[in-house]
This record gives C-alpha cells, sequence and structure tokens, in this order.
C-alpha cells in the first residue's frame, strides 16, 4: 500500500533519499536537489512515496507566494514540484494512484486550499499523458524552464 510521507530529515529518510534510484533527473529535480530548496523552508513540504518502508517516489508541495511562479493565486493554490517515480517502480501505476490521493491529502493538510497546479515540459509526453488521465487540465498559461516551453495545469481539490 502506498503512502504520502513528510520528509523528515531523520537518518532513516536520508538514507532512503541516498538510494533513490533516479539516474535520468532531466524533466524533474532530483530529491537531493529539492531538498537543499525545502528543507528550512516553511512554504515547501517534501513528500516521500512509501510503498511499505521502500521510497518509491518523491514531490515537493508549494504554498504561499512561490506559486506565483506558475500564475496561481497563492491563497488557494498547491504547486506540486519534483515529482518523480523511482525508475524501479515505472510503469506499476504509482504515479497514477498518487496522483488521485493528492487531492484528499491537499485538502487535509492545507484546508484553504482550492486547487492544485503544476508546470510540465513541452517534451515530457508521458508526464502529459499522466496529468490529462488524472484529471489536471491545461490552463492556456505558459512558462519557459530549464528545456522550453512548459504548460501550467490545474485540478480542483
Amino acid at each position: 500500500m502506498l503512502t504520502l510521507t513528510v520528509y523528515q530529515d531523520t537518518q532513516q529518510d536520508r538514507d532512503r533519499i541516498a538510494t533513490y534510484p533516479l539516474s535520468d533527473p532531466t524533466f524533474t529535480a532530483t530529491p537531493q536537489m529539492a531538498l537543499t530548496i525545502a528543507i528550512g523552508n516553511p512554504d515547501r513540504l517534501p513528500l516521500m512515496i512509501l510503498e511499505d518502508t521502500e521510497l518509491v517516489g518523491f514531490l515537493v508541495l508549494i504554498k504561499n507566494e512561490d506559486v506565483r511562479e506558475v500564475g496561481a493565486d497563492p491563497a488557494t493554490a498547491i504547486l506540486i514540484r519534483s515529482l518523480s517515480i523511482s525508475e524501479t517502480q515505472r510503469g506499476r501505476g504509482v504515479a497514477t494512484e498518487v496522483l488521485q490521493r493528492l487531492p484528499e491529502f491537499v485538502r487535509q493538510r492545507f484546508p484553504a486550499a482550492t486547487t492544485l497546479v503544476l508546470a510540465v515540459d513541452h517534451g515530457n509526453f508521458p508526464a502529459q499523458k499522466l496529468y490529462e488521465k488524472s484529471g489536471y487540465t491545461d490552463t492556456g498559461r505558459r512558462r519557459f524552464g530549464p528545456y522550453g516551453k512548459q504548460y501550467i495545469l490545474t485540478q480542483t481539490v
């Protein structure tokens, strides 16, 4: 069973992150990279996706002013960043299940939130398909990231 667990910066969590298999971070930050920004920042909530005790995925939820980078309202939006699934776990539906569970998690953790928002690279076709299948819609807004144009997608919480 998958669980969303807040990263605690304990030795156990650091060990999980250190052995997380993600050799091609072309379209996402590695958990290590994301954690350098998230640890100590009250507006960033790093989440581990665990199957039993194994780290199978990672993401960061962002609130407040940093959501403006994708044109979202800081009062009501939660930005998803750095979502990745372990290379050994891809193709098993982990990302789909997490995206289905995320709205409820956000409602419980951030009661004022009404939308989830994310940016997906124009060349990341598998992620675009995943987000569309999971109920995210294109806002029509665009931004430019390290790999070019990004589409801004949203979903109601």
